[in-house]
């Protein structure tokens, strides 16, 4: 895969309904199941096909999230590349034209990191290749089985007998429905002389500032054929999404389906001490990571490293990121505390399922 250029698309990531969890970073940099980011799956899935050089579309939140890829090494990857600027990811790709054109790959594989899922991208590159087609589109068919998919916003695929997108429709709604979808991931593979000339094209026309808007109007002119892609997937693109993808992996079926691939995952690992459990405290179907202190009750909750729950307190149906301090008495229910936050002694915080609580990052409740 020495002839295929990863990008990690962050441009392209609507991310106003993510609320507190965004105010300060991009949603690749959000952490997720107790130990990851977002953008750790794409950037593991690249490393897993054998893409060696990865180039990261970024935001202006997303310092942090460089900061945590860091050289790629820790992914096994050769080299990262971050740009960033403040718009969409085609006047971003135009502005760094010069780069793309001196790229000996002939190939792009454009992913994003606000869609969870695994895939061989090495077959999907195959496929494209084999087809002979100029754009290759990932897909995830889903059904009125699929309830996990919690779809707020994507584009729902329209795809002829030979597999041929031939329309491209925005979806706004959670499944389960009456009806079956081919849910766009967000994720292309074309050579890269013909991404250089979807850019300099539109950017001439003023057509878009967003590469897949501007794909979705050409479906008469370019052959976008799909790829499907079946297993786990989560779209992470509001808070709503977010916990209820969390709260999935606590249940049976959902822990199955994301473990499944979860230790091919790779992110920053940090040195943290063993979870210290108190004899008196009570652990029930959560995910504890390491470092944390637990002397009360945690129940079907994640908590991430350095997560203190002292004596008397009660978590459930929550997710504690990391560092936070749940001081004694306090009760939580349906939360969401991003890092090093501490609730005070006594608090009582409740969300609903729809829409938990969220609590900003070292905030104090």
């Amino acid at each position: 895969m020495e002839n295929v250029l990863g990008m990690i698309n962050l441009m392209n990531e609507q991310d106003d309904d993510l609320s507190a969890l965004t105010r300060d970073r991009c949603v690749g940099a959000v952490p997720f199941a107790g130990r990851f980011r977002l953008a750790d799956f794409a950037l593991s899935n690249m490393s897993h096909a054998g893409i060696q050089q990865v180039m990261v579309l970024a935001s202006p939140k997303a310092d942090s999230l460089l900061r945590h890829i860091g050289s790629g090494q820790h992914y096994g990857l050769k080299a990262v590349e971050a740009l960033t600027v403040e718009h969409g990811d085609l006047l971003h790709l135009y502005s760094r034209l010069d780069y793309l054109k001196s790229r000996p790959e002939k190939y792009v594989l454009l992913a994003p990191s606000s869609v969870i899922y695994h895939s061989h991208y090495e077959r999907m590159v195959d496929y494209h290749v084999n087809s002979g087609t100029d754009i290759t589109v990932l897909f995830k068919p889903v059904s009125e089985m699929d309830g996990h998919a919690h779809i707020g916003q994507a584009y729902s695929l329209e795809l002829n007998d030979q597999g041929r997108v031939v329309g491209a429709n925005p979806t706004f709604h959670a499944l389960p429905s009456l009806a079956s979808h081919n849910i766009d991931l967000d994720t292309m593979v074309l050579e890269r002389d013909l991404l250089i000339d979807l850019i300099l094209k539109s950017m001439k026309q003023g057509r878009d500032i967003y590469l897949k808007n501007v794909i979705w109007a050409q479906l008469d002119l370019l052959h976008v054929q799909g790829y499907a892609n079946h297993g786990y997937m989560a779209i992470m693109d509001s808070v709503d999404s977010y916990y209820a993808h969390s709260m999935q992996l606590l249940q049976p079926q959902g822990w199955r389906q994301f473990m499944r691939h979860q230790e091919s995952v790779y992110t920053r690992k940090e040195d943290e001490p063993a979870i210290a459990c108190h004899r008196q405290a009570l652990i029930r179907n959560a995910f504890v990571a390491p470092g944390c202190r637990i002397e009360g009750c945690v129940e079907n909750s994640i908590l991430f490293p350095g997560v203190t729950v002292h004596s008397g307190a009660h978590v459930k149906n929550s997710v504690i990121m990391h560092e936070c301090v749940i001081e004694a008495g306090a009760y939580l229910d349906k939360v969401i505390l991003d890092k090093q936050v501490i609730v005070e002694q006594g608090a009582m915080i409740c969300g609903q399922y729809a829409h938990p609580f969220v609590a900003e990052k070292s905030g104090v409740l």
